[in-house]
């Protein structure tokens, strides 16, 4: 499978610009890999879908529905 790239854009007070940018690729060397910022994260998939699940469940329970800048983004997908 050709690679695919699924980006958005969060909020980030701490740094200079103010954002950041999380970016999910899919296919190429791994399954899945995860780049918050600078940080990288490769995954497989069983542990990608885990990672979804248990922030979904975590966000949800202690903050309640996504914030609208979240909100925007998640039907938009493809960057």
């Amino acid at each position: 499978m050709a690679a695919r790239y699924f980006t958005v854009t969060a909020p980030a007070p701490w740094n200079k610009s103010g954002t950041s940018r999380i970016t999910v690729r899919l296919g190429g060397s791994y399954e899945a890999y995860l780049c918050v910022g600078n940080e990288r994260v490769p995954l497989s998939t069983d542990q990608a879908w885990a990672l979804w699940v248990a922030l979904g469940n975590a966000l949800t329970t202690v903050h309640g529905s996504a914030p609208e800048w979240a909100a925007d983004q998640m039907a938009g997908g493809e960057g």
